[in-house]
């Protein structure tokens, strides 16, 4: 029902634009799935799910912007 109801808003805005339906449809279920499980936040790196997050209220997180662990830091080497 949520994916329904956010794919009309999305068609009446005219927001499909030059998006093939399949992934059109496949975005938005991603987002629906989220919206109707309470998630508060999406984490992914594709632009399209970003933006259907945000206009459902989804706090949209790109890898990008995730902190590094100090375990993954660049360590400092000696050199005699």
């Amino acid at each position: 029902m949520e994916c329904a109801l956010l794919l009309e808003e999305a068609l009446n805005t005219g927001e499909r634009k030059q998006v093939s339906k399949t992934k059109f449809k496949f975005d938005w279920q991603i987002v629906a799935i989220a919206a109707s499980h309470n998630a508060t936040v999406i984490y992914s790196d594709d632009g399209d799910i970003s933006r259907y997050g945000l206009r459902a209220n989804l706090k949209v997180i790109k890898t990008d912007d995730l902190p590094l662990p100090a375990s993954a830091l660049q360590g400092k080497l000696e050199f005699p």
